[in-house]
């Protein structure tokens, strides 16, 4: 069995010239999109080579909805759509419908090399963001018939959270309940704890749930709606936002806006300035290494193991306010992360477990049996291969906040301090929707919708 674990790893390495995916090679480190990210010159070359590499399969939902965002706060809303769609359609077809023997290959490589030689396949909470961008983006482009088709397919997607989790949570349990088959599964539990206790720690900094509901999306379902003068479905959709904060009195006071308006269909009313505001950096992933002693067939291994590790990063402004309106926090994208992080964990640690046992194995066998420079060389690819993924995307917010004013020919967006971040006159006779960005206090992207 040894040998035959051992001559699958050689071969997955490439040795035998069998390819496996993504061509073996590692995917880039995040840095390279927020470099990117909110730079004021859009370098044209810049997004036809990131296109090129989506459409050729490189990496292509990493790609896609990475260098979209990057479009999208340069205003190239067709460009960012058409890298979206890559990203979409990558999802609904080499994600959702992946067929068994390629879900198999697929964690089989994961286990025997990393999940970084496989494609990037996302997290359910981007694909909302997906459908919202390309929503919004459809909105700027004053295409209100494909940006309604997206928000309600964001909106889809929210309602099938919980289905779509259901044979991930239970493909992990029943993964473990095959190690308890293991005669040292009761002595190797000891040790495994001591990787979940370096997680426990960490979820003590998110609040985590398995309500992978995301406020911000059916906020902007909403807006929507209420710019395309649907304002009953406006009105319906963000009374499920009220419900669930009963106590946030800005949110109470847009929903009776909103559900007077669902009365008064016919009358004029009053035109009105919706925000949705983006803060800050949401939260990434980091590699930590830990090694903990496991029982193998042939004695104590010592297992090096390389796992993802959320990172918080800053907020912008955090707090800013609309013609004297304080903005209401809405949705806390680190808790998101951090939710479906946490329901997916138990996998991760499961595989890079089994990953560390079997080239640890691998290793023993190659010194005992062959060693010298097939020896140095299995461990220094071992090392190589000993990689966690810490893949994401990478600009998306830290948290969102709304707000909603009247609507009277100007607006100035201020901070917590005072100080003008934003302003400009708008038309008075239209209702609007100001979507501002702000990664850092250095970079301040806003754009007016209006209709």
């Amino acid at each position: 069995m040894i040998r035959v674990v051992l001559l699958c790893w050689i071969i997955l390495l490439g040795f035998s010239g069998c390819a496996v995916p993504n061509a073996l090679s590692i995917a880039v480190m995040p840095d390279d999109y927020i470099s990117k990210f909110g730079v004021n010159e859009c370098d044209q070359s810049y997004f036809e080579n990131e296109l090129q590499k989506a459409k050729n399969n490189k990496d292509p939902i990493y790609t896609a909805i990475n260098a979209a965002s990057i479009a999208r706060v340069c205003q190239e809303f067709a460009l960012s759509n058409e890298l979206l769609d890559i990203a979409e359609d990558k999802y609904k077809y080499d994600v959702d419908l992946e067929s068994t023997g390629n879900k198999i290959a697929r964690n089989l490589v994961g286990i025997l090399l990393n999940d970084t030689f496989s494609d990037y396949d996302g997290n359910l909470y981007e694909r909302i963001m997906v459908n919202l961008y390309k929503g919004l983006n459809f909105m700027s482009l004053n295409d209100f018939e494909n940006a309604r088709v997206e928000f309600n397919r964001a909106l889809i997607r929210q309602d099938m959270a919980k289905e779509y989790f259901a044979p991930q949570i239970q493909a992990a349990k029943e993964e473990l309940e095959k190690q308890k088959s293991d005669p040292n599964y009761k002595k190797n539990l000891k040790n495994t704890k001591l990787v979940y206790d370096e997680y426990s720690r960490l979820f003590k900094e998110f609040k985590t749930s398995e309500n992978f509901i995301n406020p911000y999306a059916t906020y902007a379902a909403s807006v929507f709606f209420y710019l395309d003068k649907d304002y009953k479905n406006s009105a319906d959709k963000f009374r499920e936002i009220a419900i669930a904060n009963p106590k946030n009195k800005a949110i109470s006071a847009i929903n009776q806006r909103l559900q007077t308006r669902a009365k008064n269909v016919k009358s004029k009313g009053k035109k009105y300035i919706f925000l949705a505001y983006e803060d800050g950096l949401g939260t990434i992933k980091n590699e930590f290494a830990m090694n903990i002693p496991y029982i193998i067939s042939d004695g104590v291994a010592t297992l090096s193991l390389s796992l993802p590790m959320l990172k918080k990063r800053d907020f912008s402004y955090k707090d800013i306010s609309i013609n004297g309106v304080k903005a209401t926090q809405i949705s806390n994208f680190d808790n998101i992360f951090a939710s479906e992080f946490k329901i997916e964990l138990p996998w991760i640690i499961t595989k890079s477990i089994l990953s560390g046992a079997i080239k640890s194995t691998t290793s023993a066998v190659v010194a005992s049996e062959v060693g010298g420079v097939a020896s140095l060389a299995t461990t220094f690819l071992l090392s190589a291969t000993n990689k966690a993924d810490i893949r994401v995307w990478q600009t998306l917010p830290k948290i969102a906040s709304i707000a909603m004013v009247e609507n009277k020919g100007s607006y100035t967006i201020k901070d917590s301090s005072g100080k003008i971040i934003a302003s400009d006159k708008i038309d008075k006779s239209k209702d609007a929707l100001i979507w501002l960005r702000s990664s850092n206090k250095d970079m301040v992207k806003s754009i007016i919708i209006q209709r």
